[in-house]
């Protein structure tokens, strides 16, 4: 099964995604919040991508990507993972379009690829790439161009897959470390399954030696986190230096732990309800000086009835996407409604950036689930929402001619300059 990528560009330009069918795009269940009058933005305009993810239905439909200058020649690459039996892309932009140039980098595979980050993990001033897999993680050491792979052991439980990887140097000894976000395999998946802890996946903590291999950390941590999950971020939520983890629980809970500077972490409680948590985006909102969380959810896009599954008494349900706004001190404010929003659809990844380049950040979320048969016929567009001026917090309001639209099945927007005019390019990848 085939998810088309199409692409748009911005005055410089958009990269829009990949999809299996171009039916009426219809925003079901919403309720749309615009601006009471026009706000003056530069549409983004579509070129065209020379990738289309390939679902085999065996492994999950999901794909990574992850933004690289692969020769250090200052122009950025797209890295995109394939589908069960399709190898990965890596996609250049030249001439008005993105053409793929994976053969000869080491890079490829045919194992279905879920997630990918970039970073230099040997130092020596090459962009490195962290892959996760179907069958496990492995590190792609770059070298000019040419990646070699290296393999990193990993213990999981039976059925469980690895999704993404974030890197951070957790106790400040010059290397970067590994929190694996882990989920139950295809397999074994069950919606609606918050208490089963034979379904649930713990998820990893590596710690590096300093020679690019990994001890297991997970229990030491305090981060093992037994629940399924599809993304986790490290940020400094309180601004001591070192980096905190905010794991998006995707039947669970939003988990925030505190970095204890010792390679250990304490939680801190969220109260966010058990939801179906799935995009995570990082940014200052208010212009506070701190970070400020975004999760997405289902949304208003099916009935409580169905949600619920195995919850029990006490254990809150929530659908509704979440804005934690940051005040310090590890105190996070829900202000999802002052922010308009609430009463949005089913959305996946999900990103903070100025879009329209007035100084503010704005937010672009993925929808529709190719599961799912109602989002088959009925597409939702994915969401473009710029953040404007209002009292007594500025709100977010959705703007639907920006060009930006995407009616295919999103997993995530990626942000990158690809043609070095210093403007924000965007990729829908589906």
């Amino acid at each position: 099964m085939k998810h088309k990528h199409n692409a748009l560009w911005r005055t410089g330009l958009l990269v829009a995604s990949l999809v299996l069918t171009s039916a009426s795009c219809i925003p079901t269940h919403e309720k749309l919040t615009h601006a009471a009058d026009p706000i003056p933005v530069q549409p983004f305009e579509e070129i065209p991508v020379e990738f289309v993810h390939q679902w085999d239905q065996l492994t999950h439909p999901f794909s990574g990507a992850a933004v690289i200058d692969v020769d250090q020649d200052g122009t950025m690459e797209i890295f995109v993972g394939g589908g069960g039996g399709q190898e990965d892309a890596l996609l250049t932009y030249r001439d008005g379009r993105l053409v793929n140039s994976i053969q000869g980098s080491g890079l490829s595979s045919t194992i279905a690829t879920y997630g990918a980050t970039s970073i230099d993990m040997d130092h020596d001033g090459d962009t490195d790439l962290l892959i996760a897999r179907d069958d496990g993680i492995s590190l792609y050491l770059n070298d000019q161009g040419t990646f070699t792979q290296r393999k990193i052991p990993l213990h999981l439980e039976p059925d469980a897959v690895p999704l993404t990887i974030a890197v951070s140097d957790i106790n400040h000894d010059g290397h970067g470390d590994l929190y694996v976000s882990v989920f139950v395999s295809k397999k074994a998946f069950r919606s609606a399954t918050f208490n089963d802890p034979t379904h649930a996946k713990h998820n990893v903590m590596l710690l590096n030696n300093g020679d690019l291999t990994f001890t297991d950390i997970t229990q030491s941590s305090g981060t093992a986190s037994k629940q399924n999950t599809f993304l986790s971020v490290f940020v400094d939520l309180d601004g001591d230096g070192w980096q905190d983890l905010v794991v998006a629980q995707n039947t669970g809970e939003v988990e925030i732990f505190q970095n204890e500077r010792n390679a250990t972490f304490t939680p801190i409680a969220t109260n966010s309800g058990y939801g179906f948590w799935m995009g995570l985006a990082v940014g200052d909102v208010d212009k506070d000086g701190d970070q400020d969380l975004f999760f997405t959810n289902v949304g208003t896009s099916i009935s409580h009835y169905f949600l619920r599954g195995d919850l029990k008494d006490g254990q809150r349900l929530e659908s509704q996407w979440l804005l934690l706004r940051n005040d310090g001190n590890f105190v996070f404010t829900d202000v999802t409604g002052a922010y308009g929003l609430r009463d949005y659809g089913f959305a996946w990844g999900t990103v903070f950036e100025d879009i329209n380049l007035d100084g503010r950040l704005d937010i672009l979320a993925a929808q529709n689930y190719i599961k799912w048969p109602v989002h088959k016929v009925w597409k939702l567009p994915g969401k473009s929402f710029l953040q404007v001026s209002s009292s007594p917090t500025n709100t977010f309001v959705h703007v639907d001619d920006l060009g930006l639209t995407n009616p295919y099945f999103g997993q995530a927007p990626v942000i990158a300059d690809l043609n070095g005019d210093t403007k924000p390019d965007v990729i829908w990848l589906n």
